[in-house]
């Protein structure tokens, strides 16, 4: 997978969930807070410290303001790999 893969999976699964989601809920993806990070600055998530269990984490999430522009977002990078795939 490559650095593209890992934001757009990042974003799909806070989009489609809805939920406040930390970096460990993404085993999968090997150090997630860089993306994270990423998608921040481009502003399409947010973030705000929280608890998961007894220790102090830092929750993404798609704020309400956001969705729209995530949205647009999810919809480019999906039909990109989708055009890759045909070539």
């Amino acid at each position: 997978m490559n650095h593209s893969s890992h934001k757009y999976n990042l974003l799909k699964k806070l989009y489609d969930t809805g939920l406040k989601l930390t970096a460990t809920d993404f085993s999968h993806i090997s150090n997630a807070n860089q993306y994270f990070v990423e998608l921040e600055q481009q502003e399409l998530i947010s973030s705000e410290w929280g608890k998961k269990g007894k220790s102090r984490v830092k929750l993404r999430f798609i704020a309400e303001e956001q969705k729209e522009r995530a949205e647009r977002y999810l919809n480019v990078m999906s039909s990109n790999q989708d055009e890759v795939q045909e070539s």
